[in-house]
């Protein structure tokens, strides 16, 4: 079985569908998202109901809590700005989907534990960029996926394998592409892959919407 595994969505349906369609290309059966479906970008509604058409299985990220808790004053202006934004505009019914979601999942998929989380197991919010990745800080996983970073990076260890499939909605490692990654549960591999979007649009969108400019203009640089 092939799955996908995406983070950080943060309200790019551009960049979404644009994966969405990459992922149907190479045979995946199941999409699992390491949470913040929401947030930075205009299409918070469109890209819950993308969620809900396709299926895809989600945690809650630090931006998704935010909206739902309706407490933004641990985020920099422009991420408070943006949040704000984003509660003035998107459905009830999108809401309620959003506080369903837990803070941690795992399953167990032909043999394979795989646990997904957005910060890590220890805390939901703790940023965990590649160099503070070591053996040992997987545990009762065959499989940890993070997110929260925006990074993407993968690192195997004989106790498994901790993978962060990078952002889909605004990278920050330097390449604005869409990030995302297969997982192959008979091999056990993951395969780190991009995609380009429509960049131009969201960037547009962004300036209608009268969202913060550097939220537009950071996604040409992905950073």
């Amino acid at each position: 079985m092939l799955i996908g595994l995406i983070a950080d969505v943060h309200s790019n349906v551009v960049a979404l569908k644009a994966v969405l369609t990459a992922l149907d290309g190479i045979g995946v059966e199941k999409i699992l998202h390491v949470g913040d479906i929401i947030g930075y970008n205009p299409y918070p509604n469109e890209a819950v109901e993308l969620f809900i058409k396709y299926g895809i299985i989600s945690i809650l990220g630090n931006h998704d809590r935010a909206l739902i808790e309706n407490e933004y004053s641990g985020f920099n202006p422009y991420a408070a700005a943006a949040l704000e934004w984003t509660k003035n505009v998107i459905s009830q019914e999108n809401i309620q989907y959003i506080s369903r979601l837990n803070d941690i999942a795992s399953f167990e998929i032909i043999g394979r534990k795989i646990v997904i989380v957005h910060g890590s197991p220890r805390d939901f919010d703790e940023y965990v960029y590649p160099e503070d990745v070591v053996p040992g800080f997987i545990s009762d996983a065959d499989i940890l996926v993070l997110g929260h970073t925006h990074v993407q990076f993968m690192k195997e260890y004989p106790e498994g394998i901790i993978v962060n499939p990078g952002s889909v909605g605004q990278p920050r490692d330097g390449n604005p592409d869409a990030a995302f990654a297969i997982l192959d549960t008979d091999s056990g591999k993951v395969k780190l892959m991009r995609t380009g979007y429509n960049i131009e649009k969201v960037i547009d969108d962004i300036l209608a919407a009268r969202l913060p400019e550097k939220l537009a203009f950071r996604l040409m640089v992905g950073f």
